[in-house]
């Protein structure tokens, strides 16, 4: 009989110590369910660079030799006919938009009646940019009076490469206007409903905005 009690006591120690490891699993999962905002990043970071808009700019690259400073920028609706130049026309297109992959966890929101998820975006930055090297020659105006040399193609490629680097410099936020935030809001609706969250509205701000 003693022996008996010894086998009953063990198999309920061992019964009492599976039951705790089932419960300690059971919460264990619970406490590694993946929030709803940790699930919506992962799904936009996957897209990395997100391109939302493409903007171009069209300029007249001017050489001068008239001039102690030859090279000028030029829009095309203000540009006037004058003496001693070369009109070299550049355009400039420009991918405007987000690096997602700056987003933290801390810039996706879910509101308290979970009606609403927030992103909040970063800067908008060029993705990318170019402009055609080749340039038609007879899309080149040039007017020669006096006696000064000829413009070369060099300095052709220069006139255009100068003017690419001047244009570079500009905000393109309000060119692209609103298409970034509109465009960004459109992928990101349907990142959300891609997790289930069919009725949910999405709203976007930059962060720099919602912080101030």
């Amino acid at each position: 009989m003693k022996g008996l009690h010894i086998i009953i006591y063990i198999g309920t120690l061992m019964m009492t110590l599976v039951l705790a490891g089932c419960n300690g699993c059971g919460s264990k999962d619970k406490h590694e369910l993946p929030k709803v905002e940790s699930v919506i990043l992962s799904r936009i970071k996957q897209k990395a660079d997100l391109v939302t808009t493409e903007v171009r700019v069209r300029k007249l690259a001017i050489y001068d030799s008239s001039k102690h400073e030859k090279f000028e920028l030029k829009d095309p609706k203000t540009w006037k006919y004058g003496e001693r130049k070369c009109i070299v026309p550049v355009d400039v297109t420009i991918k405007y938009g987000y690096d997602l992959r700056d987003l933290t966890i801390d810039d996706v929101k879910l509101t308290d009646d979970s009606t609403a998820v927030v992103i909040l975006l970063p800067e908008p930055k060029v993705i990318d940019s170019g402009y055609e090297a080749k340039v038609d020659e007879k899309s080149i105006v040039r007017m020669s009076s006096g006696l000064r040399d000829k413009i070369s193609h060099e300095e052709v490629d220069m006139l255009m490469e100068r003017a690419y680097q001047e244009v570079m410099k500009e905000d393109f936020t309000e060119l692209a206007g609103n298409d970034i935030e509109n465009n960004a809001k459109v992928v990101f609706a349907s990142i959300v409903k891609s997790v289930g969250m069919k009725n949910v509205d999405v709203i976007v701000h930059r962060k720099k905005e919602w912080n101030s």
